[in-house]
């Protein structure tokens, strides 16, 4: 690659090739200061326009990454040898203009210091195709000039030359790292680069003989399906492929694989593997740190809830959750049992409203039969099923008077006895209780047993209400969106702008469990790939004007009573369903508080 002052046409050849590469090659001179050899490209003058006139650039803080750079170059300059050192691309930025994408390498060839700049990367291929059409022309060059007597050893050394150049280039071309495959219309690999062997842990040739893609990508079922269909796809209906493989070596990877057509021959395809791996590690990172077992979330909030959990999971004491119908108590309890030593016993959960005393101490405790009326059998209570295990007492503040002595005891001694029984049975349960009462009041009140509260309260968790933690909505919604595909089988990925918004500013008075209501019901009138507002219920549509007043304290169960009666506009059963909760529990709370329950 030497430069004279009279260059012969092989010479005048590859400066032309060099610059139809979009390569601006310089010679290192002094200092920061350089010489372009041959024809630069234009785009070299729009980042140092004086070397327009004399063909002579001094880099400096315009290009900053590459005035860098020089330091690495100086290093190479200065070492024996045909290593090439690359500066990795950067872009540059100029006005109105789409960003450039550049990469600097430095080389020594002989005396000559040189510095090569090229704008993009290109394929292998590509390249090869041009080397290709350089030589044809040195052939159609030589038949032109078949008559002024040109000697078959002229013809010989110019073509030797022209291979000498070619290999040149080549070595330039593999070292930019791309990892490229080369197929055929019968899908057998043409060309498998250096960096694609690399990457893909082969020790399969360049030009490998009879190997199919398909044999080389050892790909799932499901994504080599996707490739395949896409190899087949017109080139403006292609996207890139994202496909996990495992090498011959049995590492895992994550490849976006994008399809472009050979320039020479639409049949053909050049792959292009973009290893994507390190940034799938780093999305699964930042997955984990917003998911705990079932819990999304990743505000402070829901952070400081997953180290309670750990903390909790790690002792076996009894547990109070504390939140608003809605907010996930129950999940919490199960991730609590999923995260303890307790992980392989049963997790049973009872929900203590709604039933008599009768009926919920046979639950709880069991009986013997005959005990009662419809008593025909002996029956294990939940107690004795979830030995070894958790029992989850949801709503325990609705747990009759007379139930809660009989709790009391069997929490106090780790013994349960059935009714109708007078031997205790022992029991190792861990108990776990939820309620969306303010159980303090209920102790002033008289409804709860100050003792009983002491007992279950050794440990507590308080979950906020979804208003409180607004940020973590779309985490949730794109959780919703991923359960809602895979059960109704519908391909909607995202909810639009304005659906967005809509679900941001509603108060959600029946905190998560009423979010994914929502998103159930939006895909269900979804025609599309995107939520829209029409989608939506009714009292979202409306805006944040039918909130709540701010004034109303989330802890004050009355004031949200109140306030859904008045969203719901006196409508029972829309209150109800505002707050999470059935007809029948609303009615009931309704009583308990002294609301009118018509």
């Amino acid at each position: 690659m030497a430069y004279n002052t009279h260059p012969s046409a092989p010479d005048l050849l590859c400066t032309d090739l060099f610059q139809r590469l979009q390569f601006a090659i310089l010679e290192h001179v002094t200092g920061t200061e350089f010489r372009i050899i041959g024809h630069p490209p234009a785009w070299l003058f729009h980042l140092y326009p004086e070397a327009r006139h004399n063909l002579q650039l001094s880099v400096d803080a315009r290009t900053p990454v590459l005035q860098n750079f020089l330091a690495d170059a100086a290093e190479a300059w200065g070492t024996d040898g045909d290593s090439i050192t690359r500066s990795g691309f950067w872009t540059e930025h100029r006005g109105a203009e789409e960003p450039w994408h550049v990469e600097a390498m430095a080389l020594r060839q002989g005396p000559n210091r040189l510095l090569l700049i090229q704008r993009s990367a290109a394929t292998y291929d590509q390249q090869a195709t041009l080397l290709q059409r350089a030589r044809e022309q040195v052939l159609e060059q030589h038949e032109h000039n078949r008559g002024h007597q040109r000697t078959q050893h002229e013809l010989t050394t110019k073509l030797v030359d022209m291979e000498r150049s070619r290999d040149d280039v080549a070595v330039i071309l593999q070292q930019l790292g791309l990892a490229t495959l080369l197929i055929d219309q019968e899908g057998q690999v043409r060309f498998l680069s250096a960096s694609a062997a690399r990457l893909l842990d082969t020790s399969t040739p360049s030009s490998p003989d009879g190997l199919r893609w398909d044999a080389l990508l050892l790909l799932t079922k499901g994504d080599r399906l996707a490739l395949q269909s896409m190899l087949q796809q017109p080139a403006s209906a292609r996207e890139r492929v994202r496909c996990h493989i495992e090498t011959q070596t049995g590492r895992r990877l994550w490849l976006d694989i994008e399809v472009q057509d050979d320039p020479r021959d639409t049949g053909i395809k050049i792959l292009f593997l973009h290893d994507m791996t390190d940034v799938h590690h780093l999305r699964r990172l930042l997955e984990l740190k917003a998911h705990y077992h079932d819990l999304v979330g990743k505000s402070r909030a829901m952070s400081q809830i997953y180290e309670q959990i750990q903390d909790l999971a790690r002792v076996d004491s009894t547990v109070l959750i504390e939140g608003e119908t809605g907010t996930g108590k129950e999940l919490v309890a199960r991730a609590l049992h999923q995260a303890s030593a307790r992980q392989t016993g049963p997790f049973i959960a009872a929900n203590c409203a709604g039933l008599t005393d009768s009926l919920l101490g046979s639950q709880l405790f069991g009986h013997k039969k005959g005990a009662f009326t419809g008593a025909i059998d002996d029956q294990q209570g939940l107690f004795e099923a979830a030995h070894g295990g958790v029992l989850f007492l949801d709503e325990i503040g609705d747990i009759p008077h007379t139930v809660q002595t009989h709790l009391l005891r069997v929490l106090q001694e780790k013994e349960v006895t059935r009714l109708g029984e007078t031997k205790p049975r022992k029991v190792n349960v861990r108990v776990l209780t939820a309620t969306h009462h303010n159980l303090s009041q209920d102790v002033a009140k008289g409804t709860f047993r100050a003792d009983l509260l002491y007992r279950i309260r050794v440990a507590r968790i308080h979950l906020p209400p979804l208003r409180e933690r607004k940020e973590d909505i779309p985490l949730l919604i794109t959780s919703f969106l991923t359960e809602g595909r895979a059960s109704m089988g519908k391909a909607i990925h995202r909810a639009g702008p304005a659906a967005l918004a809509a679900l941001m500013e509603y108060h959600w008075p029946g905190n998560v469990r009423e979010l994914k209501s929502t998103i159930e019901c939006a895909m269900i009138h979804c025609k599309g790939d995107t939520l829209d507002t029409t989608d939506l219920p009714p009292e979202l549509r409306q805006g944040p004007s039918g909130a709540p007043s701010e004034t109303v304290m989330p802890g004050d169960e009355r004031s949200r009573f109140v306030a859904a009666l008045g969203q719901a506009r006196g409508n029972r059963t829309k209150a109800a369903r505002l707050l999470g909760m059935s007809r029948a529990t609303f009615y009931r709370r309704l009583s308990e508080l002294d609301l009118p329950t018509s």
